[in-house]
């Protein structure tokens, strides 16, 4: 094993080429022995978490492990402190992020083919087409020298890709409820199941078959599985942090502040003495990059939380309190998706507090790069605009707000608007006023909307080091009457004492023969 400084190992997946390539490796390999080794279950196990948080390494160590591979760990608990015997079984890995399943029969198809390359790689030839005869008839033969190990990664994909193609994804759903069947039925030759994705499925609803899987979504034993603590942080990544204060001249503790701010506070237990993680992606992406900036967005948004969001007709904005049940958390099923138990499963919201006495969650985002990530998103979602598109509005509206050019502003409005399909606007000024909430947002402006003054509340007031400007929105209306308003109810009188340009801006928005216009006026 090199005794060179270990590299940082971004998008690095494979336990083996980490440790090959003298990557940090965050040992979790003690909580890997604790579940493989336990005398209470049979180590059949599921567990769901965000992307992008450590399920396919967690998957690739495992199976170095069944493997029998121990010189790969002579550096980490499992190869120095236990006393595992490294007994070498069959593995089967399925990753069926790489499975097509643009259908039900090319799911059928592709993970038959996949059952079939693992066979070739060990000698075996399949006499038989049924994909779960195929499975039966390999795993009998693997067993024939020792206990076969099933590992499955992203199990969900072939369904939640579909979500917004609701018989697609029951056609799916079928294959891999009989594909669990299977599985079920050769229970005395698995030496242990593992099975990770995103999303957690009603237990009725995909593994019927598969009724004996330990459930660790949950469970405090696999709390500090996935990310890492403040503890590992400063155990593995000490020099990383220090250059990383350096290149943005901040003190080291200043650093881990920021850390913290950005990247931390994902809870998935009840147990709130356990430690809130950092987002692993997040954390080697910054110091890799040697800079705070949102990572999370570009790589772990699932793709199927859009087109959910569109279809569920979510909400622009969350409640800032969020209290749920624990069957809140509980899986959905193919025609029913709970936008907050997807918003938990995806990373998008996190456990802030639980109440033993009333057993209610208390969710939030976890972190700066979420809240950032989710409005973000949601822009995406409701205005259907490309992330490039919504870019270049952003810094259309940016530029003209700088210059309070605010025709270029509503013209760079109109334009983000216009890709919003004709069926799917919603008819009202609240609809409307959110979606100008989240921009300002998204551009670093911080918002207040419905700000208090002495006789009503304005929409929305944004304050910059030179001006206040104070929104009035109207829904086929007339711009004029919510200039009116402003100065009807003296909205903007509040800031004059302030020295700064008081500037009062209406706006409305009419809908009419599949079209969206604009109609502002402004005066200071």
């Amino acid at each position: 094993m090199s005794s060179k400084p270990k590299n940082l190992g971004l998008h690095c997946s494979i336990f083996k080429n980490l440790v090959n390539n003298n990557r940090i490796y965050v040992d979790k390999t003690h909580i890997i022995y604790d579940l493989i080794t336990a005398l209470d279950n049979e180590h059949f196990y599921f567990v769901s978490r965000p992307r992008r948080f450590g399920k396919s390494l967690f998957i690739s160590t495992l199976k170095e492990i069944f493997s029998g591979n121990k010189e790969l760990f002579n550096e980490y608990w499992i190869g120095k402190n236990s006393d595992y015997a490294w007994p070498q079984h069959p593995v089967i890995q399925l990753d069926f992020g790489g499975i097509s399943h643009k259908t039900a029969a090319d799911l059928t198809q592709s993970l038959y083919n996949t059952i079939n390359e693992i066979a070739n790689d060990h000698n075996i030839l399949l006499p038989y087409l049924s994909l779960e005869d195929a499975l039966k008839f390999l795993v009998k033969e693997l067993s024939k020298t020792n206990k076969v190990v099933l590992l499955i990664d992203e199990y969900d994909k072939p369904i939640v890709n579909h979500i917004d193609n609701i018989a697609l994804a029951e056609d799916n759903r079928k294959v891999l409820n009989s594909f669990y069947t299977a599985v079920k039925s050769l229970e005395q030759h698995w030496r242990a199941i593992f099975i990770t994705g995103v999303s957690k499925f009603a237990r009725t609803s995909l593994f019927s078959g598969l009724n004996n899987l330990k459930e660790l979504t949950f469970d405090p034993i696999a709390a500090e599985l996935f990310g890492y603590t403040h503890k590992e942080l400063l155990t593995y990544f000490y020099s990383q942090i220090d250059t990383l204060a350096q290149r943005t001249g901040k003190t080291k503790q200043e650093t881990l502040d920021n850390l913290k701010l950005w990247y931390d506070g994902y809870r998935f237990c009840d147990d709130m003495n356990k430690n809130p993680m950092y987002n692993p992606l997040s954390i080697v992406a910054c110091l890799d990059n040697k800079k705070f900036a949102n990572y999370w967005f570009d790589t772990g948004n699932p793709g199927f939380l859009i087109p959910l969001l569109r279809l569920k007709g979510a909400n622009l904005e969350l409640p800032s309190i969020i209290k749920v049940s624990t069957d809140s958390f509980n899986a959905f099923d193919v025609k029913d998706t709970p936008v907050v138990a997807i918003l938990f499963q995806t990373g998008y919201l996190s456990i802030a507090d639980y109440n033993h006495e009333t057993e209610l969650f208390t969710l939030d985002y976890p972190n700066r790069e979420v809240r950032e990530s989710f409005k973000n998103y949601l822009m995406q979602a409701f205005t259907y605009a490309t992330p490039a598109a919504l870019d270049i509005a952003l810094i259309r509206m940016r530029s003209a707000l700088a210059f309070k050019d605010f025709e270029e502003f509503c013209n760079a409005t109109k334009s983000l608007f216009a890709g919003i399909p004709h069926n799917l606007h919603i008819a009202r000024e609240s609809y409307y006023h959110s979606l100008f909430h989240f921009m300002f947002d998204l551009l670093g402006m911080r918002p207040k909307s419905e700000e208090a003054s002495s006789r009503g509340k304005a929409d929305l007031v944004l304050e910059t080091d030179d001006s206040v400007i104070v929104f009035e929105f109207k829904y086929d209306d007339s711009a004029q009457a919510a200039l009116n308003q402003i100065n009807a109810k003296k909205y903007h009188e509040k800031y004059l004492h302030k020295n700064k340009a008081v500037i009062l801006v209406g706006i409305n928005m009419t809908f009419k023969n599949k079209q969206l216009t604009f109609e502002w006026l402004q005066n200071a």
